[in-house]
């Protein structure tokens, strides 16, 4: 089966969900992951997933636009995490259609971690929901065999991995360690590129969240990631960069993805705007 290509929400993490539907869209993407709450439910936030009423504007929105609000995004797992908040937004996914929640871990408990995520996907299982784990090199879950890890603990068939193309090779890893993990473990691809040479310190954090290259700008040896991917796996852009934040919403969301749109071309891969 093949996705619609997805802008990530990173890529313009400076918009409110209403606002990102459209510039998305407009800027050719036929999918967008959205941030529906702050990383944990309850932080400050533009939209209440608890509120029926902006739910559903948002999910007219998208319509209207005609475009897939592929995923909530990203949930990141403490030690004071009460899985009952996510109830709200949970069903809030629902309603919009979403399918997917991608979420990540600040906790060095993890078998905290792991029950906390297991309650989670088992209310996300109830509405129709999966969890794709992201690990990042700068938190407690700083790499793909850490990430593999805490999945087998949390022990849940709707628990798999998002794969960030950038969060991969700064964790020392490459496509080919994606060989031994099972296939319906992998859910989602975020795509961008960078030199392999590793920044450290606040030099590493600027790259994750605002200074990233488009695919086919930087030494990534994206195809073989893509290739590790199964058929089926979402296909999301992460381009933040702050180099071009003088640009229009839309005109940076088409930036990114007629970068991306002509790469998937050149693998042949039938990923769609």
């Amino acid at each position: 089966m093949s996705h619609p290509l997805g802008m990530a929400y990173l890529t313009l993490g400076d918009l409110d969900p209403m606002d990102m539907v459209v510039a998305a869209a407009e800027g050719g993407f036929g999918a967008t992951g959205l941030r529906l709450t702050g990383h944990r439910p309850g932080d400050p936030w533009p939209l209440d997933p608890s509120d029926a009423d902006q739910v559903l504007r948002l999910r007219d929105r998208a319509r209207a636009a005609g475009i897939l609000i592929a995923n909530a995004c990203t949930y990141r797992f403490t030690p004071d995490t009460d899985p009952s908040d996510y109830l709200a937004v949970l069903r809030a996914c629902e309603t919009l259609g979403t399918a997917t929640m991608i979420a990540n871990a600040a906790c060095e408990d993890q078998a905290l971690a792991a029950r906390n995520l297991a309650a989670v996907a088992d209310m996300a299982a109830d509405h129709g929901i999966r969890i794709a784990f992201e690990f990042i090199p700068v938190s407690t879950v700083p790499s793909l065999g850490a990430a593999l890890r805490l999945i087998e603990m949390t022990d849940r068939s709707n628990v798999g991995l998002a794969i960030d193309a950038l969060h991969l090779w700064r964790s020392g890893g490459r496509p080919e360690d994606l060989a031994g993990v099972p296939p319906e473990k992998l859910y989602v691809v975020q795509l961008c590129d960078g030199p392999l040479a590793r920044p450290e310190g606040e030099a590493l954090y600027h790259e994750m969240r605002a200074g990233r290259l488009l695919p086919g700008e930087g030494e990534f040896d994206l195809a073989a990631l893509l290739r590790a991917m199964p058929a089926d796996a979402e296909i999301e852009a992460e381009v933040p960069d702050d180099r071009h934040a003088h640009l229009l919403p839309a005109a940076r969301a088409a930036r990114v993805w007629r970068a991306t749109s002509a790469f998937l071309e050149r693998q042949h891969h039938g990923a769609t705007a």
